[in-house]
């Protein structure tokens, strides 16, 4: 009797069992291990700051410019007067300009105000157009399926009478042939064996199968029966006219050339002839339903396509007065303001004001004259204070002439700030150690300038832009889909990742980043995974 090892048998139990532990420990791991560090995304204001730092300057001397090169159209100030700041002194051609300011002003106020009571009614009209156009197309799609299939059906009728045609002339052929055969080639010589062979094989057989085909087409008068029995009346028909051609040949060889009648000769040529005519009867018909066959096609297919195209443009119809009646979205509004921005800050670019108070001192050029944006235009003197900074080439496109200024001091803490305005950008780049700069000059226009002197170490933070009740999210939570370069973010939604596509818009301070499209206020966005 075998004896149990039991000592072997605890070992593997407690082999299992451990494996069992290591495995439910993996599993459990994975299930709990990953966790995501998440920030909703938020509506709120955004700003756009550029920081810099200089020294404080004796401001004696002002020199303004165009920010773009033109034609001078107004000139409002002279020599010596005495002006404050946002003064308008001069400009260029505006008429440009002033209409695509205009335009999209125009644009922001329509889609704010909503579609008017004129543009809702042409659209119903265009909706009913768009109704009917689509019920002409499937009337005329039914006229079309309808057309093609009487014409098809009244092919394929007249295909019976000429495959019936077709049979009698076989019918007749095999007749004559069988006539001569009994009068002239019943003997068992070589003429009368061919005579005979052809009649059975040549004639009669390919007769009899083509019959069959024929009576079944009748009977059941299907397409594809009529288009088969088509098809091999070709065949046979060729058959018979090779059977007919040799018993005609054998007719006029020397034993039987006095033996058979010219009137038998001349029906076995009668035969021939309609037997060839019916070959090229029935390869026309055979052609003719084909052809009809792809121009129904074509046309119903065309039918089709404008049905299509008619529901289509309806659809089309229908979504442009939805678009029209409905409340206009945070997004488009954003982005008609932004046009609207733009616009504004590019007519400004032809615009000189006044930075800040002083007296003119002299104007360099004449209304009507051209100017670039590296002259001169209008020299002011200020008895302000100045800074000149150094802004990097990174930068230097958020700022422009006219951006308001925060500025602290090193000598009086930074609870104490002062007010300023960027008055000149430098179009001429300066390289430090293999980074390009540029000079910008702040102007300082605060009633606390008198607790300035010159030479006070001065921390500079320029408003570029900003952006008002908009939804924003940390920049590090957007990424890149390297195949399409789209941008998108991750949404934790009931414990599932979704992958959003979004649209970008100013990237501000701390990081920030407004999302014009793609996300909802409150969303929760994936910042990292946690592993």
């Amino acid at each position: 009797m075998r004896k149990i090892n039991f000592k072997s048998k605890k070992l593997w139990i407690f082999v299992v069992i451990v494996i069992g532990v290591i495995i439910s420990f993996f599993t459990f791991s994975d299930e709990e291990q990953i966790k995501y560090e998440t920030v909703k995304a938020e509506r709120g204001d955004l700003i756009q700051t550029v920081d810099a730092t200089g020294k404080v300057e004796s401001a004696n001397e002002l020199s303004l410019h165009f920010e773009t090169l033109g034609k001078i159209e107004s000139i409002r100030c002279e020599v010596g007067d005495n002006v404050k700041a946002g003064q308008w002194l001069a400009n260029l051609s505006l008429a440009e300009l002033n209409a695509v300011v205009t335009q999209a002003q125009s644009s922001l106020n329509q889609k704010l105000a909503g579609a008017t009571l004129e543009q809702i009614n042409v659209s119903e009209k265009q909706i009913e157009a768009a109704k009917l156009a689509l019920s002409q197309a499937e009337t005329n799609l039914e006229n079309v399926r309808t057309l093609a299939e009487n014409t098809l059906n009244s092919k394929y009728i007249n295909a019976l009478n000429v495959l019936e045609d077709t049979y009698i002339k076989m019918y007749n052929a095999y007749t004559v042939v069988d006539d001569i055969k009994s009068e002239h080639f019943t003997s068992n010589d070589q003429e009368g064996l061919t005579v005979r062979n052809n009649q059975e094989y040549q004639i009669k057989r390919p007769k009899d199968e083509f019959k069959l085909l024929i009576d079944k087409a009748k009977e059941t008068k299907n397409r594809d029966d009529i288009d088969l029995a088509i098809s091999s009346s070709i065949s046979s028909l060729n058959k018979i006219l090779e059977g007919l051609t040799v018993i005609r040949d054998i007719c006029e060889e020397v034993t039987y050339r006095n033996k058979v009648s010219a009137a038998q000769k001349s029906s076995l040529d009668a035969q021939k002839t309609s037997i060839s005519a019916a070959q090229i009867t029935l390869s026309s018909l055979e052609n003719e339903i084909s052809l009809l066959k792809i121009q129904n096609n074509n046309n119903i297919h065309s039918a089709i396509s404008a049905v299509d195209s008619a529901r289509a443009s309806l659809e089309l119809q229908y979504a442009n007065y939805d678009s029209l009646v409905a409340k206009p979205r945070d997004v488009d509004i954003s982005y008609y303001e932004a046009a609207l921005s733009q616009a504004i800050a590019a007519r400004n670019k032809a615009i000189i004001f006044a930075p800040i108070d002083g007296v003119i001192t002299k104007i360099n050029k004449k209304e009507g004259e051209l100017i670039s944006v590296n002259e001169v235009m209008i020299e002011m003197l200020s008895p302000n204070y100045e800074i000149n900074v150094d802004v990097p080439e990174t930068d230097i496109t958020k700022i422009s002439v006219g951006d308001e200024a925060e500025i602290t001091l090193s000598a009086l803490g930074k609870d104490t700030k002062f007010k300023g305005v960027v008055l000149r950008i430098d179009p001429a780049s300066t390289d430090v150690q293999g980074v390009v700069y540029y000079k910008v000059r702040v102007g300082i226009n605060d009633e606390k300038a008198d607790l300035l002197k010159p030479g006070m170490s001065a921390d500079i933070l320029i408003k570029t832009d900003e952006r008002k009740d908009v939804i924003f999210v940390p920049s590090r939570t957007i990424l890149t889909n390297n195949g399409t370069n789209q941008k998108y973010v991750r949404v934790l939604v009931d414990g599932n990742i979704e992958e959003r596509t979004v649209e970008l818009g100013l990237k501000a301070d701390n990081s920030m980043i407004e999302i014009i499209s793609g996300l909802e206020e409150g969303e929760e966005v994936i910042l990292r995974t946690i592993y």
